[in-house]
């Protein structure tokens, strides 16, 4: 966090984040010709890229992975096009919370990994993490096993098929006869709730404090919506990681809208869940927010500013 004049505070990137500094497109488009196809040169010979076309995120993620991370990675058509910069802001907070337990070895789950599997491509690719990443969608699933094998990191990475949709751990916990236990779990709730008559159409920004964010929005609608958006998604979590406190050392999930977070804390502390822990993301015009809990006696790191 940047303080800025006064007692106001500007809030940024992690400090670790290589987006922090924004990429020069102009010498991206002269080396990604698929990239380059969806920029616009500009009369001063730079490009500008339109980040409310699909097409042109599309490239862009992939052009981004493949950059500082040598990551091939494709979407499945119609799927969400996740925005890197969001994913990594939610990897090294992962990272921070790792870092007080000093393992060599670290496990995590990823819920509903998509098409991209690009958390559990990060985690490996960048920090060696065995990752298993957990989806329902087959056309999903087909698309992040080939991104898995395409970027030969089979052996850390394990997309498994959830035929039960309304369990989200019993699943694989119940055939992994490994009994394997994981240092965490991260997710990205559907964001809106199904069961509104058009689930797309609320406002959840105030517009004078929060500009509208730049970026067109994608994904299906299995992805984005689910009964009661990710309020009840997340309570699903909390209610199962009661049930399988000893496999998982720290549950964590992002959230969409602020005004969640509270209605989030509320139901941990209901169900007298104490440690406990938030965190914000930042990019660009776009905020989410975070919420890590464990069953363990050690505290949780907090965010540092």
């Amino acid at each position: 966090m940047v303080k800025t004049k006064g007692n106001q505070k500007k809030f940024g990137m992690h400090p670790r984040n290589v987006l922090r500094t924004q990429p020069d497109y102009t010498k991206m488009a002269i080396k990604y010709k698929d990239f380059r196809a969806q920029c616009q040169l500009e009369l001063n010979g730079k490009v500008s890229v339109n980040f409310r076309n699909e097409k042109t995120l599309r490239e862009l993620t992939k052009m981004l992975l493949k950059e500082y991370y040598d990551l091939d990675v494709d979407f499945a058509p119609g799927s969400l096009v996740p925005t890197l910069a969001l994913r990594l802001n939610y990897i090294l907070w992962l990272e921070d919370l790792m870092e007080p337990l000093n393992l060599q070895d670290i496990r995590g789950i990823d819920i509903g990994c998509g098409s991209s599997c690009i958390y559990s491509l990060l985690g490996a690719k960048k920090n060696g993490w065995h990752m298993l990443a957990l989806e329902s969608k087959p056309q999903n699933i087909e698309y992040a096993i080939e991104n898995v094998k395409k970027n030969r990191l089979e052996s850390l990475i394990e997309v498994y098929a959830q035929a039960d949709k309304t369990n989200i751990f019993k699943g694989y916990f119940e055939q992994d006869q490994r009994m394997s236990v994981y240092q965490f779990c991260l997710c990205n709730p559907p964001f809106f709730d199904s069961n509104l008559p058009n689930p797309f159409g609320g406002n959840t920004r105030n517009p004078e404090r929060r500009p509208a964010p730049n970026n067109a929005r994608t994904g299906s609608q299995e992805e984005l919506t689910c009964v009661g958006g990710e309020v009840q998604f997340v309570q699903r979590i909390i209610d199962e990681s009661l049930e399988h406190k000893e496999r998982v050392r720290i549950f964590t999930t992002m959230l969409g809208v602020k005004a969640n977070v509270p209605r989030i804390l509320d139901y941990l502390k209901k169900l007298q869940v104490a440690n406990v822990t938030t965190t914000e993301f930042h990019q660009g015009h776009t905020t989410r927010w975070a919420v890590a809990w464990s069953f363990h006696s050690e505290p949780l790191r907090q965010a540092t500013s």
